[in-house]
């Protein structure tokens, strides 16, 4: 009985992973053909982002780059580096976070969503991370097949 809830969790996992790389591979593509526009930043620092466990205290600190930009003659403020429908904040030591948020440029080019331009990124979520993802959830189910047939009472 254990090894068949062990597996079921397994495929679990992976069919959950492989549903979420493959959406954010579409999300991704989607993304690069949003238009760009040259931005300007305006404070630079670290926050502590609102992420349920994300590791013990001295973990959660994320780099706080805030940029405006211009759209149509209409000017706006964002601070997200990265696109918030992929990926959230990344996190570390207060160090890196600060070292990250200082190796930001003062201009940068801005990537903004056309339908809503107060959605914006900077830098792109890297496409090997999400075949990582892929990857990490095929040996998921593969694990829940192994345990299946190998481990299966004789």
């Amino acid at each position: 009985m254990e090894r068949i809830i062990s597996a079921a969790f397994s495929f679990l996992i992976g069919t959950v992973g492989l549903w979420a790389g493959f959406k954010q591979l579409r999300n991704r593509t989607k993304l690069n053909q949003w238009p760009t526009t040259k931005g300007r930043v305006i404070e630079r620092g670290t926050y502590q982002p609102f992420i349920p466990a994300a590791g013990p205290p001295a973990f959660r600190h994320s780099p706080l780059v805030k940029y405006v930009y211009q759209v149509s003659g209409k000017e706006f403020i964002n601070d997200s580096v990265r696109p918030k429908r992929i990926q959230l904040p990344r996190h570390n030591t207060k160090e890196w976070a600060q070292k990250m948020a200082g190796s930001v440029p003062d201009e940068v080019t801005v990537i903004y969503n056309p339908e809503d331009p107060g959605e914006s990124f900077l830098v792109q979520t890297p496409r090997a991370m999400l075949y990582i993802v892929i990857g990490a959830s095929c040996l998921a189910i593969l694990f829940g097949l192994l345990f299946l047939l190998v481990f299966s009472p004789k």
